[in-house]
């Protein structure tokens, strides 16, 4: 676990979770956001973990019932049990100091068990599925092949950004009123016909999913390119995108598609 009061970060860009040293916006957390399941998770140290105001919000509970409840796990622990929560300061939006929880996996898991209820099923499954995605994250991060293709990858995603945004004035010139929407359609659809979901974070591929990744990145920017060049209308030049995009994705073995 992490010294008492180290602010957590999450690797993947998200804010502090609440702890000493974020901005008093950072730690009144709200319900709204901390729904998004890049930012239930944070990293202290190098380990996965959550804190006591997260759970709360997600959960619906009073955080003082919440910390109460950790309490009493911490007194019911075994002697020489492996620490699974720390006591944490943090301010509340008057500025006052509280305590807090920051936990590990196995900590949510222990506080989790007493969580009944349909909506609290679903929170639990949210909550063990960010704790697997940062913890890929962190041993991804050890891995040269990934290092590798990450380094890889952000050329490439530099390159597409740049053709996306000749691509838009390009559109704009011959009348479209939202180009700016190929933005976000561009990085869905690839996102979609790869894996099949919105990728939260590009640390949480494995180095196949990145090399896949960076492959479609490259066919999209060289087909925006060719079809400026050639002076084609945007909506064209989207389909033709659309088409190369599916073909690549399709060949792909099936087992390789994977979920992230």
């Amino acid at each position: 676990m992490a010294t008492r009061g180290t602010e957590q970060r999450n690797p993947a860009g998200g804010k502090p979770a609440g702890l000493r040293g974020a901005t008093k916006a950072e730690r009144r957390l709200t319900l709204a956001n901390t729904t998004d399941d890049s930012k239930l998770v944070c990293v202290a140290h190098r380990e996965a973990t959550t804190s006591s105001i997260i759970v709360a919000e997600v959960f619906g509970k009073r955080h003082d019932n919440v910390a109460r409840d950790i309490r009493k796990l911490i007194e019911d622990l075994p002697a020489g049990s492996p620490l699974k929560f720390e006591e944490i300061s943090i301010e509340d939006s008057y500025g006052r100091k509280q305590p807090a929880y920051q936990m590990t996996r196995d900590g949510f898991s222990l506080l989790a068990m007493g969580f009944t209820g349909k909506k609290a099923l679903q929170f639990k499954l949210k909550f063990l599925d960010a704790f697997n995605r940062m913890e890929r994250a962190l041993l991804n991060r050890d891995n040269l092949s990934w290092q590798q293709e990450r380094s890889t990858g952000k050329i490439a995603r530099r390159g597409e950004t740049d053709s996306i945004k000749r691509f838009v004035e390009h559109a704009t010139r011959q009348g479209a009123k939202s180009a700016s929407w190929y933005y976000a359609s561009i990085t869905m659809l690839t996102n979609q016909g790869l894996f099949g979901v919105k990728v939260a974070s590009r640390d949480a591929l494995d180095p196949m999913q990145l090399s896949f990744l960076t492959v479609a990145e490259q066919i999209i920017r060289q087909t925006l390119e060719a079809g400026m060049e050639a002076g084609m209308h945007h909506k064209v030049i989207y389909q033709a995108v659309q088409r190369k995009v599916f073909a690549f994705t399709s060949a792909l073995p099936p087992q390789r598609q994977i979920s992230t």
